[in-house]
């Protein structure tokens, strides 16, 4: 992962220890070179981090929140246990809540950190899961911090010159982010919800993006269009990469002179925060009321269009008659209609 500009004001690390109900400091010291480079490559992983949520914060007097406007302007203030306390407290109750459906919060280091990225002042709340593995020595099951994608849940805090916090991105590793994060234990709200989310998004890509598209080729606009109406009816979750991935990546264009589709999909990247919608967020196709249209050309007087999903087997069925190709469309509006017209 890239490296940015980054300078390590003070970090606080803490082993949160469920089954012993307590926590443990562990000082960041820079001659231990490898477990300083792991904990400035996790908060460098955060302050890079991309598919957050947006939220706001609930109150600046909150226990987590009053904590770190404090810090951020004292930086010889140290991070105490208080916020590691509280994420214990607020972790056992659910894992209490969660235990009879055969699940389990897992454990790790939380971290705590001021620091400057390229001159800004943020704070970084981020906890490092557990995992367990099978040790290739002696063949035992041992326990340890990932390298790769180490970060398992964070919050980040951007703040102004004045030392007010003006945004907030929490990320979660899981597809289902732990509501307990964010709401208990951070006591934040989000900034945007899911329909907000849904509607915006799509609003956003079909005028923003499709639109431009139309006007250079009806065809590719078509079908972008309904790949676009069919992912955000049919997908759980948004995601801006799995989005591109799902529609764009892989597209050939029917006009491919006239589209360059590298470019489109670095133009989306960034409608999230030109836009003000969140890059990831659980869908809901109850907001979308765009259908799905294409058209079947038959011959040069007729089209044949498609208005919404259907069942095309049985629906449209294709017939070859004395060697010659029709195609047979159960209707009973359309038999009305034409069956009139031969009478």
């Amino acid at each position: 992962m890239e490296e940015r500009q980054l300078e390590l004001i003070k970090t606080s690390i803490f082993k949160i220890d469920l089954a012993g109900n307590q926590i443990s400091e562990t000082r960041l010291v820079v001659d231990d070179a490898d477990f300083y480079n792991y904990i400035r490559g996790s908060i460098n992983e955060v302050s890079l981090s991309t598919g957050g949520r947006k939220f706001k914060v609930r109150s600046a007097s909150t226990q987590v929140i009053s904590i770190l406007l404090k810090n951020i302007s004292d930086t010889k203030l140290p991070f105490d246990g208080t916020i590691a306390d509280r994420l214990l407290r607020e972790e056992i109750d659910v894992q209490t809540k969660i235990a009879r459906m055969g699940k389990e919060i897992s454990e790790g280091l939380l971290i705590i950190s001021n620091i400057e990225d390229k001159g800004v002042k943020k704070a970084v709340v981020c906890k490092v899961e557990d995992n367990q593995y099978l040790n290739k020595v002696n063949l035992k099951l041992d326990s340890g911090y990932p390298l790769k994608r180490k970060i398992f849940r964070s919050a980040q805090f951007i703040f102004d010159g004045a030392d007010e916090i003006i945004d907030v991105i929490v990320h979660d590793l899981n597809s289902k982010g732990a509501t307990y994060w964010w709401d208990d234990f951070l006591e934040l709200d989000q900034l945007w919800d899911d329909n907000y989310n849904t509607k915006t998004a799509f609003h956003i890509i079909d005028t923003k993006i499709l639109s431009k598209i139309k006007k250079e080729s009806v065809s590719d606009h078509t079908y972008l269009r309904n790949a676009t109406i069919r992912y955000f009816r049919t997908t759980q979750e948004f995601t801006i990469e799995k989005f591109i991935e799902a529609v764009f990546t892989g597209y050939e264009p029917v006009l491919p002179d006239k589209l360059d589709i590298a470019a489109i999909t670095e133009s989306i990247k960034t409608l999230p925060e030109k836009f003000s919608f969140d890059e990831r967020f659980d869908l809901k196709p109850s907001e979308i009321t765009a259908k799905i249209k294409y058209a079947i050309h038959l011959t040069e007087e007729i089209d044949l269009v498609i208005k919404d999903e259907i069942n095309i087997e049985k629906t449209i069925i294709p017939e070859l008659v004395h060697n010659r190709k029709y195609i047979r469309i159960r209707s009973d509006e359309g038999y009305d209609a034409f069956n009139k017209k031969t009478k």
